[in-house]
């Protein structure tokens, strides 16, 4: 039996359109039914496209989530298969566009990424930045503003959103952290 035919209802299922009617009514079976029904094909469109499954299931999910929410919309209950590969094309569309920038940006960063001639300074740039890897984000952003791009306090308060006070702070918890980290 081919894909196709085992995506079709049978016939003591109900189609598309009465299960669209029923979800929009809050029923959860409902969406389960056409999850199941219409899950592998949004999953067969997403891997062609992509190449690969790496993010497929994240991207299958999303689309379902995203048809969830603006079921209201669709016009035609029993074109949902359609609808639903669109978005998922869309979808797949926007993560390879970023992946896309972010290579992009990864190439370009290579290029004016910082040389250290001398082993001993390399080993301690790269300590360094090893032990900023262990540090939440609020810890490390700031105190890399202020102790290395060398901003003063109130820019780094006005970059990170947050006051005065609690970029002190942030950046004191984060030099004791480095200190117990780095020794």
């Amino acid at each position: 039996m081919t894909a196709a035919l085992r995506a079709l209802p049978r016939p003591d299922e109900p189609d598309d359109a009465t299960l669209v009617a029923a979800v929009r009514a809050g029923d959860d079976a409902a969406f389960s039914a056409l999850y199941r029904r219409h899950a592998r094909a949004v999953a067969g469109r997403v891997y062609r496209l992509l190449g690969h499954d790496a993010a497929l299931d994240d991207i299958v999910q999303e689309t379902f989530v995203h048809g969830l929410r603006s079921l209201a919309r669709l016009e035609e209950p029993a074109a949902l298969r359609g609808w639903l590969l669109t978005i998922a094309v869309r979808r797949t569309h926007r993560h390879l566009a970023k992946c896309y920038r972010s290579r992009e940006l990864s190439d370009a960063l290579r290029d004016v990424q910082p040389r250290v001639g001398d082993a001993r300074a390399r080993d301690e740039v790269h300590a360094l930045y090893e032990a900023l890897a262990k540090l939440p984000p609020k810890l490390r952003v700031p105190w890399v503003l202020h102790r290395i791009e060398g901003q003063t306090l109130p820019e780094v308060a006005e970059v990170c959103e947050v006051s005065l006070t609690s970029v002190k702070r942030f950046i004191k918890q984060a030099d004791e952290r480095l200190r117990r980290i780095h020794g």
